[in-house]
């Protein structure tokens, strides 16, 4: 289930961008790295280049994997500014998954790219589980030509889930996991984690990656 809408606002006027940037966002399950793989499939092996982060070791170190086990080759950087030093000349699509796991200065490296005349597309949560924004995927949302908003199937009534329910205690503050931590709700069905969430940091910052880290 998806909404493709164009963002009202940019981050740098478009004029002055020769490319263009896509945030395909929503819950966990909602099919997010699915349609990152599908773009990356149709496009020239040659001409693209896809990074994740290397916190993100869930299925593979260096590939993306959907949660349905679908997958490509990928580059793990630990911070956003090296997206740049790692283009190569002939690249004209960059591709970046679990957008939320990076600093704050993503959407300024984004904004470079696009400057550059590259196609950008990130797939990203954009809350949390306890339904709080990310504050960089914000700024990312809004300066983006085309947001695509997924969503899911709730686990628990098969209505249509936009949040993320947290399913096992957090342990040290660290929240990286997969369906043995988290599954989709509806608003009706999500409950936020016992941890409340004034005990976690949740601020990308310049040291990334954005994980909840105790207070």
């Amino acid at each position: 289930m998806s909404t493709l809408h164009a963002s009202p606002t940019r981050y740098r006027d478009p004029r002055a961008r020769a490319g263009t940037l896509e945030v395909i966002c929503g819950c966990m399950f909602a099919g997010k790295t699915e349609a990152l793989i599908d773009r990356v499939l149709s496009h020239a092996p040659h001409r693209v280049q896809v990074f994740k982060h290397a916190a993100d070791q869930r299925y593979h170190r260096s590939r993306v994997v959907s949660h349905r086990q679908r997958s490509c080759s990928a580059t793990p950087i630990a911070h956003a500014a090296q997206l740049i030093d790692q283009i190569g000349g002939d690249v004209d699509l960059v591709a970046v998954d679990e957008g939320h796991f990076f600093d704050d200065r993503l959407p300024d490296v984004c904004a470079e790219l696009t400057d550059l005349g590259i196609q950008v597309v990130v797939a990203t949560l954009d809350d949390d589980c306890w339904s709080r924004p990310f504050p960089m995927i914000v700024v990312l949302q809004g300066m983006a030509d085309t947001v695509n908003a997924k969503s899911a199937r709730c686990a628990r009534c098969g209505h249509t889930g936009t949040r993320t329910q947290r399913l096992t205690p957090i342990v040290d503050g660290k929240i990286v996991g997969g369906a043995e931590s988290f599954e989709p709700r509806c608003g009706q069905c999500w409950t936020p984690p016992p941890v409340s969430c004034a005990q976690i940091t949740r601020v990308a910052s310049n040291t990334g990656p954005c994980v909840q880290q105790s207070s």
